[in-house]
């Protein structure tokens, strides 16, 4: 028979693959991915007879092995694993590269022989299922609520089985699902698989387990569903349902702060809801009103996380831009974010920032000066870090809710521009018919954010202005002079980390070898210490407030007619010269990156002169300046030595805000930019020195990209310009 030699190695290597040594597996895995991508070899129907042991193998692969129990010599193949792998720092390397290949092959296998995949992953969760939905073996317990943990076996075995069902969902294709007219082949796969998934739904969305890692788990396995439930919503609803309850769930015994189980266990839920919200937003239409009521409970409940009310807001965001009448779809998002606008307009907040001195005092910065205990008073660092939340929020749920409108509004013909309503307004000199301002009434057919800009547009300039402010040299100044308040003008621990060149053995800021405690010795954002929370806090709303103005601009909403008497207000914030004057290197790249490089790329051609020259005039002639003064003392160019580029630090800062009236505002800024601008706390020389040079290569490498993409040499510009003198070269 033709391809029988073939036939019969492939069968060997797949028998080999039955081996307990996932060594074997991970040998062939590129191979068996290389011939998948193959379609004539596909076609030949060669692989089929041996696609199912090749699925199953990699699918009892990829579940995590135990380290433990092999040096205990409790696995029943501790011996061969460890002829395998030196130690479980190269297992679990290699576990990474097989997971990471192996989702490829999970959906190659879905996509080409759909049947045998399904038929595979739904005897391996059915099998699961049986064996472990009541968390038996109990092993590896919390000896605390005698919970089963991230270790316990049901948990790394449902961990292990949440790739292969999402690639495999992903992989199905779109005959062997939907209502279509097919041959007499694909009908007969459709009619098998049909209700081999929907067994497989029922039974994960009616699993109901106790334990916190296993609702963990269950979580993963819900989201996964979510390519099936593009076809058949049957179980969608319930599905929601469990995730919108999992956002509230508690420690069981109730504990008076949750545990980062239960903290991770609402994070997920909220990613997962937002996942399939995404994915099948027309699908969660028709029960609109009662996610929305459902949403509304939690929310006012008072028991939820900042991440999970802005997971709310996405999710619910998300099913809206799916409605189809532009009126209503506008209207509920104006709903859905009817409490944050009131937050930002309670006399609080627009006390808060109406000056320097409000903000300092909102943040608990003020009081430091007269009263240094109060920075770790329990009771009030939870109310200063309670009322910074509140502010912070309501700021990131109107960018989250604002970005997911813009990306379904993307989606729609013509990009989120309504050409058809524009003929009247177009001027005749354009090229296209959205070249000049298109009005609000005409973008919200689109985007149903865009009505809210002129209502939240003053408050977003407001607290951009009065943070920048806090920057200005002479309230620097004051505050480096304190022995806490200086730390406000630190960079944060995260920032350090960053800086620092790592490798894999850090985990993170918080693990050993990291930075967390360097800024301000000892203490860092966990603690009940304001002192290393301001910098972040600080960092999160002016980076927000950036991320805004460019939404506002992608949006088009700040070219509109309706915001032409916002726009001089606008200009005074974004081109103020001592704002940009005084913004660390490090502000002034997010500065570039999120807003002014959107704003040139989205503004129309003819409002080029009206809308950008007095922004960009300033913005580019100071960064010339800035630029120059960084650059001169490494480059041996300028007056300042090399010594001028190190960090100042809580030992020498006294002597640097001194300094400042008696060099005045202009020489004391040359300085300022020979160092990045930044203050680095306590944190070592090298490291200090690290972070300097990496906001100086940093900011400098900003403003190259951005001029690139400007100048369509790279960026989606570019890409359009490539495929169109690739098609003109076609022509020729």
């Amino acid at each position: 028979p033709k391809f029988e030699a073939v036939s019969r190695y492939l069968r060997l290597l797949s028998e080999m693959m039955s081996h307990q040594s996932g060594v074997i597996c991970g040998e062939q895995i590129n191979m068996w991915v290389g011939l998948l991508r193959d379609p004539a070899i596909v076609r030949t129907n060669v692989l089929s007879p041996h696609l199912s042991r090749v699925l199953n193998a990699y699918m009892t692969h990829v579940v995590k092995i135990r380290w433990d129990d092999v040096w205990d010599q409790n696995h029943p193949y501790s011996s061969l694993i460890e002829a395998s792998w030196d130690d479980d720092d190269e297992y679990h390397e290699w576990l990474g590269n097989l997971r990471s290949k192996a989702s490829q092959l999970f959906r190659a296998i879905g996509s080409t022989e759909p049947e045998i995949a399904s038929t595979a992953i739904h005897l391996k969760v059915r099998t699961l299922l049986n064996a472990h939905s009541n968390g038996e073996p109990r092993d590896q317990l919390n000896p605390e609520n005698n919970e089963l943990t991230i270790h316990s076996t049901p948990c790394q075995e449902f961990e292990g089985v949440t790739q292969p069902l999402d690639n495999i969902l992903h992989g199905i294709p779109s005959w062997a699902l939907d209502n279509g007219s097919y041959d007499e082949k694909r009908t007969r796969i459709r009619n098998t698989i049909r209700p081999l998934l929907s067994e497989l739904a029922n039974l994960i969305v009616a699993w109901n387990p106790n334990d916190i890692w296993l609702k963990f788990r269950r979580t993963t396995l819900l989201e996964a569903l979510k390519h099936y439930w593009k076809y058949d919503p049957a179980t969608l609803p319930t599905g929601v349902d469990s995730l919108l309850m999992y956002l509230s769930v508690t420690d069981n015994p109730p504990k008076d702060r949750l545990s980062e189980d239960v903290v991770g266990l609402r994070k997920k839920s909220g990613v997962s809801l937002v996942a399939v919200a995404k994915k099948v937003p027309d699908l969660l239409v028709p029960w609109l009103s009662q996610l929305s009521e459902r949403a509304k409970s939690l929310l006012s409940s008072g028991g939820m996380s900042p991440v999970n009310e802005m997971h709310l807001y996405e999710f619910l965001s998300c099913v809206a831009t799916a409605v189809e009448n532009p009126v209503d779809r506008s209207n509920f998002i104006a709903d859905v974010l009817g409490s944050s606008i009131r937050i930002l307009e309670s006399p609080e907040i627009q006390n808060s920032i109406a000056s320097v001195e409000g903000l300092l005092s909102f943040l608990g910065i003020a009081q430091a000066a007269s009263n240094p205990a109060s920075v770790t008073d329990p009771t009030f660092v939870k109310k200063v870090t309670k009322d910074f939340e509140m502010l912070f929020s309501s700021l990131n749920q109107l960018l989250s809710v604002g970005k997911r409108c813009h990306e379904a509004a993307k989606k729609r013909p013509n990009g989120g521009l309504p050409l058809q309503n524009l003929s009247a307004t177009v001027d005749d000199t354009c090229n296209f018919p959205d070249e000049g301002p298109v009005g609000i009434n005409e973008l919200v057919i689109n985007d149903p954010f865009v009505p809210l800009w002129p209502k939240i547009l003053p408050t977003v300039l407001k607290v951009m202005d009065v943070t920048l402010r806090v920057w200005h040299p002479e309230c620097q100044a004051s505050l480096l002079q304190n022995n806490i308040q200086r730390y406000a003008v630190a960079i944060s621990d995260d920032e350090a980390f960053l800086a620092t060149k790592q490798d894999g053995s850090v985990k993170g800021v918080f693990g050993e070898g990291g930075t967390a405690g360097s800024i301000v010795s000892g203490t860092d954002r966990r603690d009940l210490n304001l002192a290393p929370r301001w910098s972040g806090w600080f960092n999160e709303s002016r980076n927000t407030c950036f991320q805004l103005l460019g939404l506002i601009c992608m949006q088009r909403v700040i070219f509109a007619p309706e915001l032409s008497h916002l726009y001089p207000q606008f200009v005074a914030v974004v081109a103020n010269q001592e704002h940009l004057r005084s913004m660390e290197h490090r502000h002034f790249n997010q500065y570039l990156k999120q807003f002014i490089e959107i704003m040139m790329l989205s503004c129309p051609a003819p409002l080029y002169q009206s809308h950008l020259t007095a922004i960009l005039g300033p913005v580019f002639e100071h960064l010339q300046y800035r630029l120059q003064y960084s650059w001169s003392p490494v480059l041996g160019t300028g007056t300042l030595g090399i010594e001028s580029t190190r960090p100042m630090g809580s030992d020498n800062c006294m002597a640097a805000a001194i300094q400042l009236a008696s060099v005045g505002v202009d020489q004391w800024l040359i300085a300022y930019y020979a160092r990045g601008g930044l203050f680095v706390g306590d944190l070592d020389n090298v490291t200090g020195e690290a972070a300097v040079e990496k906001a100086r290569v940093e900011l400098t490498r900003t403003y190259a990209d951005m001029l690139q993409s400007t100048l369509a040499l790279k960026g989606a510009w570019a890409l359009v310009l490539a495929n169109k003198a690739r098609e003109d070269l076609a022509l020729k």
